[in-house]
């Protein structure tokens, strides 16, 4: 395994020298910090961001959910919480593994285990992300108290609603509490923003006209921000 920065936020004492000394023992986990409250936490990874977080879900003024929802879309996150009602929300983030307390040291190396297929490969500098990968071709979002799984290929385009994004299938329209930038880089790279408020999908453009494209029977409109972007990514598919 190649070495891993990490950081514990943990307001329990037990549960954090717990999590040290599974952490201490695996080659590779690199511990940079430890914090008993998100807000101290925060401030240290605007200035020393870590690939992993070992997050407490269930801690005052500031959750784990609150404080994961501050983060950068791509911040890896093991939770970990002693209630089990709580996985379905975790499903919105980038989600490594959900661990119930107190934590073994067997479950934690399955979930350290599961981490792998998260990271990049070795000597891949790009950062590809998974949903670029042939096995990843599907993700979970929260919608309520639901988490429904959505096949990329079923998406026809996403539409930012105010504070949410509406994710439009074949089949549906999906609600999710999300920024569409938080959405946009989850996607694979087929998935084109063409305006603030929309991204399509290209595999379900029908036509491209002066300003608009049609996705089976929406006309979508493509602004000028966006528009060489649009235009790019449809170069190799023009004869």
């Amino acid at each position: 395994m190649k070495n891993i920065s990490c950081l514990i936020v943990e307001d329990e004492p037990h549960a954090m020298l717990l999590l040290q000394d599974h952490i201490s023992k695996v080659p590779g986990l690199l511990l940079e910090g430890s914090f008993y409250d998100a807000m101290s936490a925060m401030q240290y990874l605007r200035e020393h961001p870590v690939e992993l977080l070992f997050l407490d879900i269930n801690m005052p003024r500031i959750s784990g959910m609150e404080l994961a929802a501050m983060l950068p879309p791509q911040q890896k996150i093991i939770f970990t919480t002693a209630y089990s009602e709580h996985a379905i929300d975790s499903f919105e983030f980038s989600v490594v593994d959900y661990l119930l307390k107190p934590v073994s040291f067997k479950r934690f190396m399955q979930a350290v285990n599961k981490l792998q297929s998260f990271m990049p490969p070795a000597g891949d500098s790009r950062g590809t992300k998974a949903a670029d990968t042939p096995a990843d071709q599907f993700l979970f979002v929260k919608s309520g108290r639901q988490a429904h799984r959505i096949e990329y290929a079923s998406i026809r385009y996403l539409e930012a609603v105010k504070e949410y994004v509406a994710i439009h299938t074949g089949k549906e329209k999906i609600l999710v509490y999300k920024r569409m930038k938080e959405l946009a880089a989850l996607l694979p790279v087929h998935f084109v923003r063409i305006h603030n408020s929309y991204i399509v999908n290209l595999q379900h453009v029908n036509s491209i006209g002066q300003g608009v494209v049609q996705v089976e029977n929406m006309a979508l409109p493509v602004s000028n921000g966006y528009r060489s972007v649009f235009q790019e990514k449809l170069q190799s598919k023009i004869l």
